[in-house]
């Protein structure tokens, strides 16, 4: 059996990690903020408060993903570790906002996104 080595291994996971990002994060900019907020709000049971907290961040989130879209001077690569950053940098966000069992919810509807746009 022919193993990867683990250098390999570990630019497989980064770029295939990447391109799930690269996939994911410009359709929840398409939605808008109002449209994910709505969303988020309905499946996570989010509090006033929560709402409040959470729209600047989604906000940040789409406009650092159009931004990173719209950024020419960047080659694919870069672009999956940036996106991998974005997403990475709103979980962190979330999180402050978010309690464990919404936190949780949302990592597993953001994994059910993933996987209807990969068809898996």
């Amino acid at each position: 059996m022919n193993k990867m080595k683990p250098y390999k291994l570990c630019r497989f996971f980064v770029v295939f990690v990447g391109l799930l990002f690269c996939i994911v994060l410009p359709v929840l900019a398409q939605m808008g903020p109002e449209l994910q907020m709505a969303e988020l709000s309905k499946k996570l049971q989010l509090t006033d408060q929560q709402k409040k907290d959470l729209t600047p961040i989604v906000r940040q989130r789409d406009k650092q993903i159009k931004a990173l879209q719209a950024n020419a001077s960047m080659d694919k690569l870069q672009k999956l570790r940036k996106a991998a950053e974005i997403q990475e940098n709103f979980k962190s966000e979330t999180a402050k906002v978010l309690n464990p069992g919404q936190t949780k919810k949302l990592e597993s509807l953001q994994a059910e996104r993933r996987a209807q746009l990969t068809g898996h």
